[in-house]
C-alpha cells in the first residue's frame, strides 16, 4: 500500500452482522477477501457491481461462484464503507410490487390477505413495510422494482400528489411497463383525479367512478380477489 494511504472504514448495519453469522464457511471466506479489497479501493469491483441511490453511493456487489451479495454505501469524503446487508444466493423471484399512500395503510393490509396464497406458490409480494432495520430504504425499493414483473397501485389522491411516488415508484414502474412488458394493474381506493393521470391509459381493476370506498364490503372483497387473479396470470406469465 502506498506510503500514506489510508484504508476506508468499514462499519455494519445490524441486518449485515447477523447475515454474517449466516453464511456458510465458503461464503464467510470469500466475503472477507472482498471486503479487504473494498477496503483497499472502494472501486476494485466495478464490473461486478452496479449503483442504487439517488447520488449512485449505494451498490450492489454480485459474486458469481461462490454465489454472494454485498449491498454497501461509500462515503468517499470521509472515506467510510458502510455495509448494508450480505446475501448467500442471488435468487431470481417473480415478484409484484405494491404502491400505496401511507395514509391509505388500512387498504394494504385488506390487499395483502388476498395476495397471500402467492407466496405459498413461490411469488413475492413487496411493499415498504418489507425493509428491514437498518437497511438503506432506498436500496430495497430500487431492488424490489428490479424484480417485480406486476404492480398494483392502491390510487387515491394522496398517492397521486406524492412527489416521492412519482419519482421512486411510478415513474420507474410505468417505463418497466412499457419496455419490459411489467403488468400495471390499479384500483380506484377512493375518489381522485385519476383520469387526469398516466394510471387511466392501463385497466383499472375497478370503475374509477365507484372506488372501493364508495362498495359494500362484499364488493370490496370482489375486487380484491380479481386483483389477485390479474397479479397471479401477470406473475405465471
Amino acid at each position: 500500500m502506498p506510503e500514506g494511504f489510508a484504508e476506508y472504514a468499514c462499519s455494519y448495519s445490524p441486518v449485515a452482522i447477523q447475515d454474517r453469522k449466516e453464511l456458510s464457511r465458503e461464503r464467510l471466506l470469500k466475503l472477507l477477501d472482498v471486503l479487504d479489497d473494498m477496503s483497499r479501493n472502494p472501486d476494485a469491483y466495478t464490473e461486478r457491481s452496479r449503483s442504487f441511490g439517488m447520488k449512485g453511493d449505494i451498490f450492489l456487489y454480485v459474486h458469481p461462484e461462490p454465489r454472494l451479495e454485498i449491498t454497501y454505501e461509500i462515503d468517499r469524503t470521509n472515506r467510510k464503507l458502510y455495509f448494508v446487508q450480505f446475501r448467500d444466493r442471488v435468487v431470481e423471484v417473480k415478484r409484484v410490487f405494491l404502491s400505496y399512500s401511507h395514509e391509505d395503510q388500512k387498504w394494504l393490509e385488506r390487499l395483502r390477505k388476498f395476495l397471500i396464497p402467492l407466496e405459498d406458490q413461490g411469488f413475492g409480494i413487496w411493499d415498504d413495510t418489507k425493509i428491514q432495520t437498518g437497511s438503506v430504504w432506498l436500496a430495497e425499493i430500487r431492488k424490489a422494482l428490479e424484480s417485480a414483473k406486476a404492480a398494483v397501485f392502491l390510487v387515491t389522491q394522496d398517492l397521486l400528489i406524492s412527489q416521492f411516488i412519482k419519482a421512486q415508484e411510478m415513474s420507474p414502474l410505468l417505463e418497466k411497463a412499457q419496455q419490459e412488458g411489467v403488468k400495471i394493474i390499479w384500483v380506484a381506493v377512493k375518489p381522485s383525479t385519476v383520469k387526469d393521470s398516466p394510471f387511466f391509459k392501463f385497466e383499472a381493476a375497478n370503475d374509477p367512478d365507484h372506488p372501493l370506498e364508495m362498495l359494500d364490503e362484499r364488493q370490496q372483497d370482489e375486487v380484491l380477489k380479481k386483483i389477485y387473479e390479474k397479479v397471479k396470470a401477470a406473475l405465471a406469465a
